[in-house]
């Protein structure tokens, strides 16, 4: 399946190339958090030479907002070793960037690195914060919206809600459709973006046990970030299921 999956990266690439990439010295930090190439500590160090080259070519809300996507990256390597003390550190500080960035200047870009932070917070914190602050994630997000239309990190923020949140609070079926209004839609989508819905629509068809439909998703998933761990860890679990459901015929009332 991942070389069927590999063959479609010309095409993609394509795509990506319209949708207005970001600094060529920003991508080596987000492609190493995505690709998980190298340890926590290797990225922190890559994150923290970008944020210097930010400094220097940046000013105002663009360097505070720049700054903050920087220490979410680095907060989710930190993460994915489950050295939660570091993650929340450095999320903390990406939030107050954010959070510094729309008292400067309100912008799309900065409320959307407020949503994504406080949705990484919603991963460290305990129950009751995240009671009393997870709604701030849509809220975000929806004003990241209000400011440019076409910005589909927010939208997908909104959207993966409904994917991965548990009932009452989620909606699969909901989820599955917004995802792909994201994608048919008049969004700009970075390459992040692109694969954070791919995996999107694939982990939400198999919770909703429809592991053959989660296929082709997880194909485009790979072509973008073949290594990423998540990814594989989700392909695997889709083999899982495909074998589990060749002796079983669950009815999922809630599958789109």
């Amino acid at each position: 399946m991942l070389k069927v999956a590999m063959g479609l990266v010309l095409c993609l690439n394509a795509a990506f190339a319209g949708a207005g990439e970001p600094p060529d010295w920003f991508t080596p930090l987000r492609d190493a958090v995505y690709g998980y190439t190298g340890d926590a500590e290797y990225i922190a160090r890559i994150g923290n030479e970008v944020e210097d080259r930010a400094k220097q070519e940046l000013s105002g809300t663009d360097l505070l907002t720049m700054l903050s996507y920087c220490e979410f990256l680095i907060a989710r390597a930190y993460h994915a070793e489950e050295n939660n003390e570091q993650a929340e550190r450095r999320v903390q500080r990406g939030f107050d960037y954010a959070d510094s960035s729309v008292k400067d200047k309100p912008t799309s870009e900065a409320y959307r690195m407020m949503a994504e932070n406080i949705s990484r917070l919603c991963m460290l914190k305990s129950t009751a914060w995240v009671i009393a602050n997870g709604l701030k994630v849509e809220r975000y997000a929806k004003k990241g919206l209000e400011y440019d239309k076409r910005n589909g990190a927010c939208a997908y923020l909104i959207a993966s809600r409904w994917v991965y949140a548990p009932a009452p609070f989620g909606n699969v079926k909901k989820g599955i459709t917004e995802m792909k209004k994201i994608l048919s839609g008049s969004y700009d989508l970075q390459k992040e973006d692109y694969f954070n819905v791919y995996y999107s629509l694939a982990y939400g068809y198999i919770r909703n046990k429809r592991a053959d439909e989660a296929r082709s998703w997880l194909e485009k998933a790979a072509a973008v970030y073949p290594e990423n761990k998540d990814l594989l860890n989700l392909i695997q679990g889709r083999a899982y299921m495909a074998d589990s459901l060749n002796s079983t015929s669950p009815v999922n009332t809630d599958a789109e």
